[in-house]
């Protein structure tokens, strides 16, 4: 099963996010039973699951995004017997002199 594009997602997201916000307006303005038992409710749920979808967006780009920083940055390792000796490569002594 593919999952939807993550542009879809916070669409999704964004328009839940708005539903709950007018629930929440609602039983500002209308303080009476239902409006505040739909907002507590349903406005809360909505609130949660679009946080959720946004969240699951943001986790997946980042996976994405270091998966492919560790690929760009992993040099293709060569064999251990052609690598030459480390001490050619950095001495552990100073040079002696040191050109101006």
């Amino acid at each position: 099963m593919k999952l939807p594009s993550p542009a879809h997602l916070l669409r999704l997201s964004a328009v839940l996010t708005l539903i709950g916000l007018l629930l929440m307006l609602w039983s500002m303005f209308v303080p009476t039973p239902l409006p505040v038992i739909l907002a507590m409710s349903v406005g809360q749920l909505f609130g949660t699951l679009a946080f959720a979808l946004y969240g699951f967006v943001v986790l997946q780009d980042l996976r994405i995004t270091r998966r492919a920083r560790r690929i760009q940055h992993a040099p293709d390792l060569p064999d251990m017997r052609d690598l030459p000796n480390l001490r050619d490569l950095r001495p552990d002594e100073p040079p002696d002199e040191v050109s101006p």
